[in-house]
């Protein structure tokens, strides 16, 4: 399958074509999508500490069990830009999205939580002003908009995202994306 057309599956299915397993809190068990990270540490003699963080959910493609999704694993714990911390609780965060096909990594993005983990919302492009000191629009291609949507559709209410979205000041585009061309 071409990465093009995958993604095409994937950003235009529904929440009802996804199988969501949450893979964190009390009797779920983990998500097999792990980042180790091992740490040195010396009291009176050296320790080896290994930490794993992971992926918070999982979600299986109804319609072909070989492509699956996983969000959640922190990209940066204290996410700062004026639009992310604007509401009510300005603590932002950011986390991947990781898109599998036969258990391989094949696409990733990121997404921002705001106000207090109540929503996912993409990042957006900042249109400057000629001179280059102000930024005059928060821009997010369909696609994208369409694809974070569908990841907080699997969490949430996309009548938030729908809100959030809004009020964070996004504009939507038309814009190609994901962009798959070699730089």
């Amino acid at each position: 399958m071409k990465l093009d057309a995958l993604m095409e599956q994937v950003i235009t299915s529904s929440r009802d074509d996804w199988h969501k397993i949450t893979c964190w809190g009390a009797n779920t068990g983990p998500a097999y999508k792990e980042r180790l990270t091992f740490y040195e540490t010396w009291d009176t003699e050296f320790h080896g500490v290994l930490e794993a963080e992971s992926h918070a959910n999982v979600a299986v493609y109804l319609p072909d069990a070989s492509i699956t999704m996983a969000f959640g694993l922190d990209q940066n714990d204290e996410f700062k830009e004026e639009w992310a911390n604007k509401f009510p609780d300005p603590h932002a965060s950011s986390s991947y999205v990781d898109i599998f096909y036969n258990n391989a990594l094949v696409f990733r993005d990121v997404y921002v939580t705001v106000d207090g983990a109540r929503a996912k919302l993409p990042l957006p492009k900042r249109r400057l002003d000629d001179a280059k000191k102000k930024i005059v629009a928060l821009e997010v291609p369909r696609r994208r908009h369409d694809f974070i949507r569908l990841v907080e559709s699997l969490e949430g209410d996309v009548r938030e995202f729908d809100r959030y979205f809004k009020d964070a000041g996004f504009v939507i585009t038309d814009d190609s994306w994901p962009d798959f061309s070699v730089d």
